[in-house]
């Protein structure tokens, strides 16, 4: 009997110094953007346009979800069990299937012409996505437009899930990749408030705004933001966080004379959205959290497609009784009208999201 305690002392021993070790390291390592950083064109791309003449402008959302997640494929950290183990081998997609999403996304840009393309989750070096650079992709599927990277996960390994070190998520670098077919005035990188506890925040995202401003024909000047807000926040305090600091930015752009608009992945449904009109045989649940109706001033609008899902539950590969969502849309300032929006219907084919498209008038 004592051979046995001390057998599995020595293996929780060995175990905590496993955990320790990788706080250790992470900690260390922990990445802790601040403040607000300018941007650079990637790989001086620019734009051929300077100034917006048009009245009618045009945006595509899209949360590419890494390459990583198409219809084929599943999440593990979604999964019941995935923050200690998952089936082996799952971890991260084959190789071939993340390059036929990626490959999939590259088709997608290039067939939905628009002067703004909004990306979120686009790795440039990651282990989940087999080093891809998919800002490289996005390049070559709209050389003509102006590219932009804006940081908002570096991590030198995330160490999930805890059980099987030989098969962790690992490395990452990824983030936000605007293009726009009119050259920016101004694009910077904007850190967000709101953090998880430590030792979960060494591990997790460090949201921000890609933020770009330009030039309108008559002197004004269209702002746009692309988001991609904390998920895993079940209470939505984080999230609120990061809302009241967008809140408080877009106001001053508005009442400085601007155009401002909002675009990515909320994490959380528009305001009124009814979630059982996507989930019809759903009989019991916990709705997912919406925006308050009066998150914003009167005169500011939500532009979304409510019969097109723009996400989908990842915890399994994709089927038609997924539970799907909206949380990928738009705010749009009130000197701004919708002229068309709709939701880019793939059946998930290429990510766990769907993309946006929307058409505005400058008033």
């Amino acid at each position: 009997m004592r051979k046995i305690f001390k057998f599995t002392g020595w293996l929780v021993a060995i175990f905590l110094l496993y955990i320790a070790s990788f706080l250790l390291f992470g900690t260390f390592t922990d990445w802790q953007p601040e403040g607000t950083t300018l941007l650079s064109p990637s790989a001086g791309q620019v734009a051929p346009e300077p100034v917006i003449q048009d009245s009618i402008i045009s945006l595509l959302s899209w949360n590419v979800g890494y390459g990583g997640i198409g219809d084929k494929d599943f999440f593990f950290y979604n999964q019941s069990a995935g923050f200690w183990w998952t089936k082996p081998g799952t971890v991260r997609m084959s190789e071939e299937r993340v390059n036929s999403n990626v490959i999939g996304q590259e088709i997608t840009l290039k067939a939905n012409p628009a002067d703004l393309y909004l990306l979120q989750e686009v790795d440039t070096a990651a282990q989940r996505s087999h080093y891809t650079n998919q800002l490289a992709t996005a390049r070559s599927a709209r050389p003509d437009h102006a590219a932009y990277f804006a940081a908002n996960f570096k991590s030198k390994r995330v160490p999930l899930p805890i059980l099987q070190p030989w098969d962790h998520y690992g490395y990452v670098v990824g983030g936000l990749v605007n293009l726009s077919r009119h050259q920016p005035i101004a694009a910077e990188r904007i850190q967000l408030p709101g953090e998880y506890a430590w030792p979960t925040k060494l591990f997790q995202l460090d949201r921000c705004a890609l933020r770009q401003a330009f030039s309108v024909e008559g002197g004004k000047e269209l702002v746009v933001y692309n988001i991609h807000l904390s998920a895993y926040d079940k209470k939505g305090d984080i999230r609120r966080q990061q809302m009241e600091k967008l809140r408080e930015m877009v106001l001053a752009d508005y009442e400085a004379g601007n155009y401002a608009i909002v675009g990515g992945d909320w994490n959380q449904m528009p305001p009124g959205f009814n979630w059982f009109s996507m989930n019809p045989t759903v009989k019991a649940v916990q709705l997912p959290l919406a925006i308050d109706h009066d998150f914003m001033p009167p005169g500011w609008k939500y532009a979304y497609d409510p019969g097109t899902p723009t996400v989908r539950d990842s915890a399994y590969p994709y089927e038609n009784k997924t539970q799907v969502k909206v949380i990928d849309f738009y705010l749009l300032s009130p000197n701004l009208r919708i002229k068309n929006v709709k939701g880019l219907g793939q059946s998930f084919r290429y990510s766990d999201h769907q993309p946006v498209y929307v058409e505005v008038e400058l008033l």
